[in-house]
């Protein structure tokens, strides 16, 4: 066979193909929507298409809900509709599908189609109404009707579920909606105290009670929490007891934009059920939360305070000295890190992990409480931080792998039970406790460093090598002794 004839096969071949192509598979993608536009009960029908939407709810509630921009419930009260139940509204009725026609059907209250419409759609000035009645005998279809029209028709159950929905049901459930990115101030007023804050670009700084750096990470939370409050009920008709405990709050959080423009208010009403509460969100409505989703909203000053010591990327640290003061002087553990990726320690081996423990630790130590703004020398010394039990400095990594500029300097105190340890930020007067669990990795004076921290070998008196094994988590351990 000569190429050109070869060649002329394929180009038939391809073509066919192509043709198949377009017949069977662009084609039935067609042939599929042009059956489903044939089998809508409103044909030619978008539920972009509809502006309102009247339901009878499964509560007998006749609601209506209007749409511009966005879905709003209008009647029987003005709240913000949920647009995902608002949205699959319009669509079951836009879209709805014939299963069966019946053209010559036995009376309508056989098929539970004897009353007004259960729901009315608008697109623009016309209407578009279904009666919803029984589930067929097998189940799996459900009768419906157009008021006017003598015909019965059977649609598929499922699709008639987003039009079976309790008035709550189609209430936006988001008790507040900000754009978190706008917030520039927050306000927190509990029984006793409160709180305010604002944001100068990515930092966030106390304003009172006192003036001070903020605890980002409680800020954000919080905002992060807010914004995620479900309600799990409504309260539109409250007594007088009611918009007493929400007009006095036991909380009340303000968030403010540019220009103290107010965002959003969250009113907690004082009392509650024990398992809910009552909460004032957007718009001025009343809704009902389970209490545990408030519980854990921050209402205390230090809460929102700066508890920062230490924080650097472990990769970055070049090295890391062990300063410890006690009755025989000072003692020095400086370690280094070796070319294995482990750390070397003298002149005393730390044992294998520890190092790494120590670092890991102090890469993002954060307090749990503050005990004081600043002590005497006296009460210094009784927290066990004049002289500090011990001292930890970081330093970075110089360009040639040797030590660089400190990252971090923290004193550690004395661990009080039920308190925390007691621990300083170099440069800071501020007194803050440490979670009790960290006396597990972090030495607490010179006893306790020699009797969990060092390796057997130094122990049993070999500090040939200087030597700490790669990072591992030894961990645990007992309590020191106080």
């Amino acid at each position: 066979m000569s190429p050109r004839v070869t060649l002329i096969l394929a180009l038939l071949v391809a073509a066919v193909g192509a043709g198949v192509w377009f017949l069977e598979i662009e084609g039935a993608d067609e042939r599929a929507q042009a059956e489903a536009t044939a089998k809508q009960i409103f044909p030619d029908t978008k539920p972009e298409e509809l502006t309102a939407v009247v339901l009878r709810t499964s509560d007998e509630r006749e609601v209506r809900l209007e749409r511009e921009g966005g879905w709003r419930l209008v009647s029987p009260i003005e709240f913000p509709a949920s647009a995902t139940a608002a949205d699959a509204l319009a669509t079951a009725v836009a879209d709805l599908q014939t299963e069966a026609i019946y053209d010559d059907p036995e009376p309508l209250e056989n098929y539970g189609l004897g009353g007004e419409a259960t729901v009315r759609g608008y697109r623009g000035d016309e209407e578009l109404a279904l009666v919803i009645g029984d589930a067929t005998p097998t189940g799996s279809n459900t009768y419906v009707a157009i008021p006017g029209d003598p015909r019965v028709f059977t649609v598929a159950t499922y699709r008639t579920n987003a039009l079976r929905k309790s008035l709550d049901e189609l209430r936006e459930p988001q008790v507040l909606a900000f754009d978190r990115e706008a917030v520039r101030g927050v306000e927190v007023a509990w029984q006793g105290g409160g709180v305010q804050a604002v944001k100068d670009g990515n930092a966030w700084r106390l304003q009172k009670p006192i003036e001070g750096a903020a605890d980002a990470g409680t800020l954000e939370g919080l905002l992060a929490d807010l914004r995620f409050l479900r309600a799990e009920g409504y309260v539109d008709e409250p007594d007088e007891e009611t918009r007493q405990a929400v007009a006095e709050p036991s909380l009340r959080i303000e968030l403010r934009g540019e220009g103290e423009s107010v965002l959003a208010e969250l009113r907690v009403a004082a009392g509650g059920d024990g398992s809910s509460r009552v909460v004032q969100g957007r718009d001025g409505h009343l809704y009902r939360l389970a209490s545990d989703r408030l519980d854990d909203l921050p209402r205390t000053t230090v809460a929102f305070r700066f508890k920062e010591l230490s924080t650097f990327a472990v990769g970055d640290v070049g090295g890391f000295d062990l300063l410890f003061q006690d009755g025989e002087g000072s003692v020095a553990i400086e370690a280094t890190p070796t070319e294995e990726g482990g750390w070397q320690s003298e002149p005393e081996i730390l044992a294998p992990g520890k190092a790494s423990r120590i670092l890991s630790e102090l890469s993002s130590l954060e307090a749990v409480d503050i005990a004081a703004d600043s002590m005497g020398p006296g009460e210094l010394a009784g927290v066990g931080l004049s002289p500090a039990h011990t001292t930890l400095r970081v330093y970075g990594r110089a360009e040639d792998g040797g030590r660089g500029e400190p990252l971090a300097e923290v004193s550690l105190g004395r661990h009080q039970e039920g308190r925390g340890i007691a621990a300083q930020r170099a440069g800071d007067p501020v007194v803050y406790w440490l979670a009790e669990d960290l006396v597990e990795h972090l030495p607490l004076g010179l006893d306790v460093f020699r009797k969990r921290f060092l390796a057997e070998e130094a122990e049993a008196g070999d500090d040939s090598t200087g030597l700490a094994d790669a990072p591992e988590d030894a961990g645990g351990g007992e309590a020191p002794e106080e």
